[in-house]
């Protein structure tokens, strides 16, 4: 497999390391091997090396107590998995799973029946309550669904026929399987901010997490570039796409990636320093877009100062296993 220098992505903010960073590590690998045996124990062991946990104190280092912190661990290492077995599944069957998922979201009680994974976003649910109202759990709910029919499911066809979509699609369909819609919802909770549902809707504010959400798609693909290039069904790479569409190098391509992520980042810049008067709640929405935009330096500085294996080691990468390994793996 061919070696290329990608280039790493720079922003004109800072980042900050919550003191959490090292907090969870016991209880990840507890929650691997409690909640997720529905995946092979190959693939858990891979996972324990991946750090997620870590990642989160880098993402929201607003979080001042490890109960605050605790639920969005929690919820980073569930969207990863998540994300990772459902990868192929059939857009029927997952629409179900999502349906499912969303309902325990807002409230609905455990099945007999539900898998570890509705367990853990049970507990999310449950850890999330004493910070939360019920408009932000419907805000929450509603950023998981469009993460799952807008991005996963508007991935899948691609990856099992193979075909690349074109950059423009591509741009929109990253946008939301990143899964910063819905994993971006806590910011809030961590600064003790619940938005109103007009700023909440707000074209500016729906326009600064477009910007991030697209930001972190792009500096995730430059980071997953060298092990995506080894897997077969992962061609939904911005680099790749780039290189694709346009016939040139890698190399190339890198650079085209990195003037399209430059020019959201100054977009953002400039809204962050000219956003609209929002009357009382002006510190607190100034204070929301500074956190937030912290969660795009802090999952920066976590790809390359972390200590996960998920994006550098060869192997690292589970491969997804839904109507594969879960069909032989005992619950």
């Amino acid at each position: 497999m061919k070696t290329i220098n990608v280039p790493i992505p720079s922003y004109p903010w800072p980042y900050l390391v919550g003191p959490f960073v090292e907090s969870f590590t016991q209880d990840e690998i507890d929650w691997y091997d409690t909640d997720f045996t529905f995946m092979s124990e190959a693939t858990r062991e891979k996972y324990k090396k991946h750090g997620l946990a870590q990642a989160t104190s880098y993402m929201f280092p607003g979080a001042d107590t490890i109960e605050k912190i605790r639920p969005i661990c929690r919820f980073m290492i569930w969207l990863t998995l998540y994300d990772d077995y459902y990868e192929l599944c059939p857009v029927d069957e997952l629409a179900v799973i999502r349906d499912r998922i969303m309902e325990v979201m807002l409230g609905a009680s455990l099945k007999p029946d539900d898998i570890g994974l509705i367990r853990q976003v049970a507990y999310c649910r449950d850890e999330f309550r004493p910070y939360a109202n019920n408009e932000w759990f419907d805000r929450w709910t509603q950023a998981f669904y469009r993460y799952t029919t807008y991005g996963l499911m508007e991935e899948t066809p691609y990856k099992l026929s193979g075909k690349m979509p074109t950059l423009n699609n591509l741009l929109l369909i990253r946008e939301y399987s990143i899964s910063m819609y819905t994993f971006g919802e806590p910011v809030e909770l961590t600064i003790d901010f619940i938005m109103p549902g007009y700023i909440a809707e707000h074209p500016a504010i729906q326009r600064i997490k477009m910007l991030m959400c697209r930001i972190i798609a792009i500096q995730n693909d430059l980071a997953s570039l060298q092990k995506e290039l080894a897997v077969e069904t992962e061609i939904l790479n911005i680099v790749l796409v780039i290189q694709h569409q346009y016939k040139i190098s890698l190399e190339e391509a890198c650079v085209e990636t990195i003037r399209i992520h430059d020019e959201y980042v100054k977009e953002l810049q400039d809204m962050e320093a000219n956003l609209p008067d929002f009357g009382i709640y002006q510190k607190d929405v100034e204070k929301y877009i500074y956190y937030m935009i912290l969660m795009i330096t802090g999952l920066g500085a976590w790809y390359y100062k972390g200590t996960s294996s998920r994006y550098t080691v060869p192997g690292a990468f589970p491969k997804p296993e839904y109507g594969i390994a879960s069909s032989n793996v005992p619950e």
